[in-house]
């Protein structure tokens, strides 16, 4: 493991995002802090430490901030599942994000963007916190390894406390912000790194297409989706 990459968190969102990570550590030790478990301990041979942060921005952003606090990681990763808003994504393509933002922050009536987060720059566009570019290429390269052509897409990827359900949302978040995925958590995770000066990159499996369909497509796939995910992240891992 390279030095910049001494230790490396790890946040999902639910068990199913993280549970094949947790099975192939070693030497790990668990602490709880505020209700949440940490569990430390080397994966492929990186010093990690893992998390299941909840669901939604505000599980995400005090997760993040006590990871931060408590471990002081060089880097953060945010793996798990997502809708798939882009034309021509397929249910267990990866998305490894380029920046991501949060679409459902809107002060529109003010004059600004939506998604902008009113922490000063350009307001006639969102907010977007760009991803760690080494650390993202690293895991682009590892999923594609594994899925091969065509099933791994780099690209914006949107975070709103909201589900994605519907073919008319679908059509206006990918019309707005032109995103590859919406999800819960990595926008949150994004800007508490990106305050903390902590690189972060957000990968992500589509487990639905954020239409009508979405939530069987959820209750299917989620398991699958999640485990290329982690796939991905392991590949990588053996890289850094």
């Amino acid at each position: 493991m390279k030095p910049e990459h001494r230790l490396i968190g790890i946040i999902g969102a639910m068990d199913s995002e993280l549970e094949t990570l947790l099975a192939a550590m070693t030497e790990k030790k668990q602490e709880t802090l505020y209700g949440l478990t940490f569990t430390s301990g080397t994966l492929d041979g990186c010093a990690v430490v893992l998390v299941k942060a909840g669901i939604g921005k505000v599980n995400a952003a005090r997760c993040t901030q006590l990871l931060i606090d408590r471990f002081s990681p060089s880097a953060i990763v945010n793996t798990g599942i997502a809708g798939g808003l882009a034309p021509g994504l397929s249910v267990g393509d990866v998305v490894v994000a380029t920046g991501v933002l949060q679409h459902d922050f809107d002060v529109t009536a003010f004059g600004h963007a939506k998604g902008y987060l009113c922490t000063g720059g350009d307001d006639t566009a969102a907010t977007v916190f760009p991803a760690d570019e080494a650390l993202s290429g690293c895991f682009a390269a590892a999923a594609q390894a594994i899925l091969g052509e065509g099933h791994v897409h780099r690209g914006l990827i949107a975070t709103g406390d909201q589900f994605i359900s519907g073919a008319e949302h679908k059509s206006a978040l990918y019309s707005e912000f032109r995103a590859m995925a919406a999800e819960m958590e990595g926008g949150a995770i994004a800007q508490v790194a990106a305050m903390d000066g902590v690189p972060f990159a957000v990968i992500r499996s589509i487990s639905d297409l954020a239409d009508g369909t979405a939530a069987d497509s959820f209750d299917t796939f989620e398991k699958h989706a999640a485990d290329a995910s982690a796939a991905a992240l392991r590949q990588a891992l053996r890289t850094l």
